[in-house]
């Protein structure tokens, strides 16, 4: 179907199909208890359930942030099954992310084909097999740190920045992955100034607000920190599951290396930076939709103790940016899928593959990203012709 013909309308009608599709393929694993819902999520919910009242969150010991138990507590007051309303919530933050990308993509493409690439975008995210196995299969949470991280990025963009900190802080609250963000939070800060540092205040407001109900439940008012505090150095290695650069190394204790993978992505993100901000080039909606991608990947690529889950962002959003910049296309493929084979030897019974194969592919999908990002802020990295939308 031409863009030129696709209207306001068809982009609606294709959304509410798109998301009855979503939908669908999610309803196939409604049942499906994984190995986190059944040893976390599960007692979880039904300690706090038998508790009955905000108390039960001063008994919490796990390893979650304690916003986010926060939000199971109130699930539990829900007349469904834990399965059923922890799996809800999550697709819920899934229409959400999807949304706030059909709107960001719809500014960034041309008016004629802004409707069909709306479309698109909702439905390569909605419908994404990483989105839903993790949402509707895992009864996971990518989508509720992802949504807002999107949202607190397009707020900043339309220069909304207390909502956009607001939303930082409620997604770093929920997931410690939300700090994925920070790297592009700084950049528009540099090239933009369209925020003030004294606005980042707000980001502590908005993890004290949410911890509100568990303090009134008797925990101490730093109870985010220690949590959070609880969570770091939590794992004997630095390799934990997703295919990435200490794939190769396994083995290598977290005491050893962890330090050196914190100050290795830091070095590269720093770098980038600079890069950054030695560029005159004026950049475009697009650009930074880029960015957000590349810094979610160095960090889940050279960070130590990364799980299976956490290049969630870059495998929903790569997609996303193939729709304009063919380029994109066969990566976006190949991270999907190998994200795909690691969750579902990981969660789903599927058959092993090796991790050394798919880091591999994950490290080339890395650096043919890193080496575009360049290229996009004006270097030449490579002899070759700059592709336009298309």
């Amino acid at each position: 179907m031409s863009s030129r013909k696709f209207d306001k309308n068809k982009m609606i009608v294709g959304v509410l199909v798109a998301t009855g599709l979503g939908m669908l393929l999610r309803w196939t694993g409604i049942d499906f208890e994984g190995v986190d819902y059944l040893k976390s999520l599960l007692p979880w919910y039904q300690g706090l359930a038998e508790n009955g009242t905000l108390k039960g969150l001063a008994e919490y010991n796990g390893d979650y942030n304690i916003p986010y138990v926060t939000l199971l507590y109130f699930l539990t007051k829900i007349p469904l099954e834990p399965l059923v309303s922890i799996k809800l919530s999550s697709i819920v933050f899934d229409v959400m992310e999807a949304l706030v990308v059909l709107i960001i993509v719809g500014e960034i493409a041309e008016e004629e084909k802004k409707n069909w690439y709306g479309f698109l975008s909702y439905a390569l995210i909605f419908c994404n097999p990483v989105a839903v196995v993790n949402s509707g299969y895992l009864a996971q949470c990518e989508s509720v740190w992802a949504a807002l991280v999107l949202l607190c990025f397009w707020c900043l963009w339309k220069e909304h920045p207390v909502w956009a900190i607001l939303t930082f802080g409620v997604a770093f609250a929920m997931k410690p992955q939300g700090i994925f963000i920070l790297p592009i939070i700084i950049l528009l800060y540099y090239r933009l100034k369209n925020f003030s540092l004294l606005h980042l205040v707000w980001f502590p407001v908005a993890i004290q607000i949410l911890c509100i109900p568990a303090i009134m439940g008797g925990c101490s008012f730093d109870v985010f920190i220690k949590n959070l505090k609880m969570m770091m150095g939590h794992y004997p290695y630095v390799y934990y599951y997703y295919p990435n650069i200490w794939t190769y190394i396994q083995n290598a204790p977290y005491y050893v290396f962890g330090k050196v993978g914190i100050c290795s992505a830091f070095a590269v993100l720093l770098v980038f930076m600079l890069i950054f901000a030695w560029s005159k080039k004026k950049l475009k909606l697009e650009d930074y939709f880029e960015y957000i991608i590349f810094t979610t990947m160095t960090c889940v690529m050279i960070l130590p103790c990364m799980h299976e889950r956490y290049n969630y962002m870059a495998e929903i959003l790569l997609p996303v940016c193939a729709v304009w910049k063919k380029k994109y296309r066969v990566p976006a493929l190949v991270l999907v899928i190998c994200s795909m084979l690691c969750n579902g030897q990981s969660y789903l019974g599927w058959p092993w593959v090796s991790h050394e194969l798919l880091a591999a592919c994950n490290i080339a999908v890395y650096i043919y990203l890193a080496v575009e990002c360049v290229k996009g802020l004006g270097f030449k990295v490579f002899p070759g012709k700059e592709e336009t939308l298309c």
